[in-house]
């Protein structure tokens, strides 16, 4: 019976990762289509405010009261930071090496939970985290298929994913006291006050093409968000992590379906390299429990 838990977690996590390539082609064609970059983080804080809305409803204000504002702050920080420059990764570079390298913050994280946390770090996992970043100069190096790629792409994506692990570790320092619920409604009400200003500053009625694609998307990362949820109940996150780097061969079908871009060998190797590297901190981390 808990074999099958597991399993379901797995696939779970699956449709999970398919979704977020399909939101991340959506929203990229929607920029592409001419929506200014900041609507997209706005249109999905909308979006998840409206589906925490109910719950906010019934619990009312004091769901929202925490003793930690710091630390909503940093992840809130963190998120946005994260999501702005993945949309800027994924409109200058192509989707799944945008992705690629959008994916290497499990390898971020270590040196920031060590940092950050105070977590200790052996000189494997260290040497293991070397090794995966080296999987990403793979993909962006002088030999790779990205040496013509746009400097401020690559800047985005790099960037985008160091903030992608200070989003996993300021979510794991509120796991501690903070609900889900809470750090979810705090991001998505921060999204809207932050990105709102913003949009309205940059505001161009979008056309009908990429309203439908802006809400296609943000469809897809509501549902995704609740498959990543359902998963890590049945399933532990040493097993499920790995599997996030799906996005990646789906992003290259998707790229080469939607966008005609044909993925090069240095995505393929330096993914490998990223999955083992993943893979082995992943088991370190089961070991270490």
């Amino acid at each position: 019976m808990e074999g099958r838990r597991v399993l379901a977690g797995m696939g779970l996590m699956v449709c999970c990762c398919l979704l977020f390539a399909v939101m991340n082609a959506c929203f990229r064609a929607a920029m592409q289509e001419g929506l200014p970059v900041p609507l997209v983080p706005f249109a999905r804080g909308v979006f998840t405010t409206l589906v925490m809305l109910p719950w906010l409803l019934r619990h009312g204000t004091a769901a929202l009261a925490t003793r930690r504002p710091g630390a909503h702050v940093a992840r809130c920080a963190t998120g946005s930071a994260s999501f702005m420059l993945s949309m800027f990764a994924l409109l200058l570079l192509p989707l799944a090496d945008a992705v690629a390298i959008l994916h290497a913050k499990p390898l971020w994280a270590l040196p920031l939970a060590f940092l950050l946390l105070g977590e200790k770090v052996g000189w494997d996992r260290a040497i293991a985290a070397a090794v995966g970043f080296a999987g990403v100069l793979v993909i962006v190096g002088p030999a790779g298929g990205l040496a013509d790629a746009p400097s401020l792409g690559l800047m985005a994506a790099l960037a985008g994913g160091a903030c992608g692990a200070g989003v996993l570790v300021a979510v794991k320092a509120l796991s501690s006291t903070e609900p889900p619920a809470r750090v979810v409604a705090w991001y998505a009400i921060c999204s809207v006050l932050i990105w709102g200003p913003v949009s309205a500053l940059v505001w161009q009625t979008p056309s009908h093409t990429a309203l439908l694609l802006l809400i296609a998307g943000s469809a897809c990362a509501i549902a995704g968000d609740f498959l990543a949820s359902w998963s890590a109940r049945r399933a532990p996150v040493g097993l499920l992590a790995p599997i996030e780097y799906v996005q990646i061969p789906a992003a290259a079908m998707i790229g080469l379906a939607v966008f005609g871009e044909a993925p090069g060998w240095s995505l393929m190797w330096g993914t490998l390299i990223m999955v083992g590297a993943t893979l082995y901190l992943a088991q370190r981390s089961r070991m270490r429990r």
